[in-house]
């Protein structure tokens, strides 16, 4: 009875369009007087103060700060003029762009529709102008946007670590792997769509050019190497890299490239903080119900459900992946984590899965649904871009979700893909 209180109570008010924490909240608040009325109220207050109380959450609004200091600073811009230089000549290369200059910005900032918004702004216009498609331009923009939470840093990914206790600089290692892979998918796919369209490539660039737009790029690439140089090499923890990337950022907006003036960084840092009060808030929330899952013995109950269907661990990833994309059209990739990991996570660990895998598969997974209606977020950024309607973004996108979710079940089956890399710098 208290799994159909907690699926109701918290679907049922998604569904009435009940904003996302008050959701959360809410349930958990459904859950405690449900079956936990003999306990003090004071533990709800602790439960949510708890859940905040982490050094390696800091993270989240220190990469959310990086991000928009980098945005205002327009620094994307001279990310794209180097990966159209480098790519933009071949058949479909400004749809390479997207997808190379999305890796890029993923490998900053950790944010899928920071990196739709980002490039979708610079790239849909010139792709339109050049005769590609309004849908295709669009769709490849959300799509390649969703690799933003998968190469590292990584929001969910530090939720994820921070709830299953698992190391996030391995976590951060091993989302190279789905993240360069959904890169190169995209581009093979964009090639093929420009040949059978009959999109044209662009003039191929001399050694100068390309060495040019090196030269004036170089110092913005610096920084996905000095976040993710310093964590894999131990020489930081992600708290202390994200330190580093706000500095940094602030260093080149405002003194080398002067693009962000000091009068505006009021208005950045007030931004950034209300964008990371809105995670927080839900991360709040999230630890209360999923205290409350778990004093309600829900896991139990999830795990005897999934154990009189299957004892396989690929089987029961096949599962974990068809709910997480229902679960991922309704929530962002933050609050399912921060739901769906204490219920899932130890029918995982009992079938003896590979809790490093299981959060890639978590967060990949949960990044189909910035591709997907009505809470897919890419949508609502692309379309306020474009003014293209988001159902035909949606439908633009199919082929994307397909290759992704086929990744997925690859992984499923062999997450050896998946582990490989930090078992081979850490083990």
């Amino acid at each position: 009875m208290a799994l159909i209180v907690f699926v109701v109570s918290l679907f049922g008010m998604l569904f009435l369009g009940v904003p996302i924490f008050m959701s959360i909240g809410a349930s958990g608040l459904i859950l405690y007087a449900y079956g936990m009325g003999d306990m003090e109220p004071i533990l709800l207050v602790q439960r949510m103060f708890n859940g905040l109380n982490s050094f390696t959450l800091l993270a989240i609004p220190l990469f959310m700060l990086a991000g928009e200091v980098m945005n205002r600073g327009a620094l994307s811009k001279k990310m794209v003029r180097f990966a159209n230089c480098l790519l933009g000549w071949v058949h479909g290369g400004l749809g390479f762009t997207v997808a190379i200059s999305c890796m890029f910005i993923a490998a900053i900032l950790g944010s899928a529709s920071a990196a739709a918004a980002m490039i979708g702004a610079i790239m849909i216009p010139e792709m339109v102008n050049r005769g590609y498609s309004k849908e295709f331009s669009c769709a490849l923009t959300v799509a390649a946007g969703s690799i933003g939470p998968i190469i590292p840093p990584s929001i969910p990914m530090i939720i994820y670590g921070v709830i299953a206790n698992v190391s996030i600089v391995e976590l951060f290692a091993a989302g190279y792997v789905p993240g360069i892979a959904m890169g190169i998918m995209f581009m093979i796919y964009s090639y093929f769509f420009a040949r059978k369209h009959g999109y044209p490539a662009e003039p191929k660039p001399t050694a100068s050019e390309v060495w040019k737009s090196f030269k004036i790029a170089a110092p913005t690439l610096l920084l996905p190497v000095i976040i993710m140089g310093t964590i894999l090499t131990g020489m930081c923890t992600p708290t202390e890299s994200a330190i580093l990337a706000v500095a940094y950022a602030l260093f080149l907006s405002c003194v080398v490239y002067r693009t962000l003036p000091l009068r505006e960084l009021k208005e950045t840092f007030v931004n950034s903080a209300k964008s990371a009060a809105m995670v927080l808030v839900v991360i709040a929330t999230a630890s209360l119900l999923s205290w409350a899952v778990t004093v309600m013995n829900i896991p139990q109950m999830m795990a005897d459900f999934v154990y009189s269907i299957t004892d396989s661990p690929a089987v029961f990833l096949v599962i974990v992946n068809v709910l997480l994309v229902i679960a991922g059209m309704f929530l962002d990739a933050g609050s399912a984590i921060m739901i769906l990991s204490p219920v899932l996570l130890p029918i995982a660990l009992s079938l003896q899965v590979d809790p490093l895998a299981f959060g890639i598969i978590m967060v990949v997974n949960l990044s189909i649904g910035v591709l997907t209606p009505p809470v897919g977020l890419n949508l609502y950024v692309v379309s306020s871009l474009s003014g293209m309607d988001i159902l035909r973004i949606a439908k633009a996108c199919m082929p994307f979700i397909v290759m992704i979710f086929a990744m997925l079940i690859v992984c499923s089956f062999f997450p050896q893909i998946l582990t490989f890399l930090p078992n081979l710098l850490y083990a």
